[in-house]
């Protein structure tokens, strides 16, 4: 299995989580979050799926290049830029274990920081993001096989979305609310996490010893 199936699944539960993504986006914004990020990954699905091969960089940047292209607001650049982030990296090159993967997150997480001009505690994705590259880079100083090295930075990803509950936004059309937008959860946020549980099923199902190719 590729890096191309794995973001082909991280697309269907995306898509599949559309109604739940509006949903929450309706509480402190437009309520159009799932139907955005529904377009934009729909888009890369159907290039992906057009595409007959390539290595794990090509569909990195085919992804965020693609959702910079389609999806429209702030999101698009931000989500584009932490897939481009990932392909770009020297670490995405050969076999990918944990230790590369966390680099390449790491490497997304900072360019997301850059592109948005968020950081923690702005209830944005980059609450779950952060969280997740952290507990990856812990798992890699471990060892730890990336099947269950994904495992942790999903649940890690799922707890910061979480956590944005209890955050008073600062970006976005939800920063004019403040302490109204206390209590609901961060659509973006919840889609990082979507991402990261996604990937981590993939590799899991995959049945790989500790390693992805391509």
């Amino acid at each position: 299995m590729d890096i191309g199936s794995m973001l082909v699944l991280v697309c269907k539960r995306l898509i599949e989580n559309e109604e739940l993504l509006c949903k929450l986006d309706s509480r402190v914004g437009d309520g159009d979050h799932g139907l955005t990020i529904s377009r934009g990954f729909g888009a890369v699905k159907g290039k992906i799926e057009e595409t007959a091969s390539g290595s794990a960089a090509d569909f990195f940047v085919l992804t965020g290049e693609t959702l910079q292209d389609v999806m429209g607001g702030a999101i698009g650049p931000v989500l584009g830029s932490l897939f481009t982030a990932m392909g770009e990296s020297p670490a995405c090159a050969g076999e990918i274990d944990t230790g590369k993967m966390s680099v390449m997150l790491r490497e997304g997480l900072e360019s997301v920081k850059r592109t948005g001009g968020v950081k923690p505690g702005d209830r944005t994705l980059v609450d779950a993001l952060e969280p997740a590259v952290i507990a990856l880079e812990g798992e890699a100083a471990l060892e730890t096989p990336l099947p269950q090295a994904m495992v942790r930075a999903a649940e890690a990803a799922k707890n910061g979305a979480m956590d944005t509950k209890n955050m008073i936004a600062k970006k976005g059309r939800a920063k004019f609310l403040r302490e109204k937008s206390l209590g609901y959860q961060d659509a973006g946020a919840t889609s990082l996490s979507i991402i990261f549980s996604a990937m981590s099923e993939f590799f899991l199902s995959s049945n790989k010893a500790g390693s992805l190719c391509r």
